[in-house]
């Protein structure tokens, strides 16, 4: 009898270990804002003739929303495109993508998640934020716009909650998911050592505090059994979010004729940028890490061209367009 409860001891020590180490690490990963620096220049309406926007407040149980919604002046619109942005990112940083749906037709809305830029939240909550944030935007803009086609697109931590938001809203027009990680664990897996894997569980359980049921979602049972066209965008040296681990996962597991691939390589973790762009990004990067000197790195940041970071591959995003015209 002394041995089991020895035995028992042991196992519940490991477990509260595990559990308070599961807390730190989530804590330390997303237990503070994302707020700007200011030395980012992002592309604006002010770089596109005739490129409007207007600000959008959304009220939430758990504190306002805030974005801007892009359009230019038209007599009627295809429908309502949303924008899921990445983590460590706001809508901003991706102006020029929703600059090119604005133009193609669309009104397009940015929405910071809660705890990034213009939105509510003393933190970033969790990896389910971003599908969070987006079903309450969509919910919001069905009661403003209940006659329009809404469609979907994100990218990375945005890419998560685009390919899962079917699940949720199984009458949006179309989605566009830009390297996506599929679930909680797969991404897990990636950015954590295997020593930690076994926190991995406890992780998810904690996120679900923050971020409740959207931290369970996973892609692969939910294009699965979508009804909504869906096109995945990855590049196959995505050191981020792995394409092994994601399309290339998803490819061999979806069987629904509704869900398309774009599959390019050479892009890392932004399909749709300029081959020219993305090298110039690490370029700056490498350099970047050879700078010690805080107010030298300052200095060198502010130097930096990023519009050219973030110039967009008009072919990849004519490839977009052409699947959204089928919708």
């Amino acid at each position: 009898m002394l041995v089991l409860y020895i035995i028992l001891g042991v196992i519940l020590g490991l477990l509260v270990i595990l559990i308070l180490l599961a807390a730190l690490i989530h804590h330390v990963s997303f237990g503070k804002r994302w707020d700007p620096d200011g030395i980012i220049k992002y592309y604006s309406p002010s770089d596109y003739e005739g490129l409007e926007e207007e600000s959008i407040e959304i009220p939430t149980k758990k504190g306002k929303l805030r974005g801007k919604v892009y359009f230019y002046r038209k007599e009627e619109y295809k429908g309502i495109f949303i924008f899921s942005h990445g983590m460590w990112g706001s809508h901003r940083a991706y102006v020029q993508e929703m600059e090119i749906l604005a133009r193609n037709g669309f009104k397009v809305l940015g929405i910071d998640a809660f705890g990034t830029e213009s939105s509510e939240g003393k933190n970033i909550r969790g990896l389910g934020n971003s599908l969070l944030t987006l079903d309450y935007a969509i919910s919001y803009i069905k009661q403003i716009y209940p006659k329009e086609n809404i469609y979907v697109m994100g990218h990375s931590w945005g890419g998560f909650a685009a390919a899962n938001i079917a699940k949720y809203h199984r009458d949006l027009a179309a989605i566009v998911a830009m390297s996506p990680f599929i679930s909680l664990s797969r991404i897990l897996k990636h950015q954590l050592p295997k020593l930690l894997y076994p926190t991995i569980p406890f992780l998810i359980l904690i996120d679900a505090m923050y971020c409740g049921k959207y931290s369970f979602a996973n892609a692969k049972k939910t294009l699965n059994h979508t009804i909504v066209p869906t096109l995945i965008l990855h590049s196959k040296d995505d050191p981020m979010v792995p394409y092994s681990t994601s399309l290339g996962y998803l490819k061999k597991r979806i069987k629904n004729q509704l869900v398309q691939y774009d599959i390019v390589d050479g892009k890392k973790h932004n399909p749709d940028y300029t081959i020219e762009g993305l090298t110039y990004t690490e370029q700056a990067l490498g350099k970047l890490k050879d700078i010690k000197d805080k107010d030298e790195r300052i200095e060198y940041r502010k130097t930096l061209d990023y519009h050219k970071m973030g110039e967009l591959d008009e072919n990849v995003f004519n490839d977009i367009l052409d699947f959204l015209k089928l919708y």
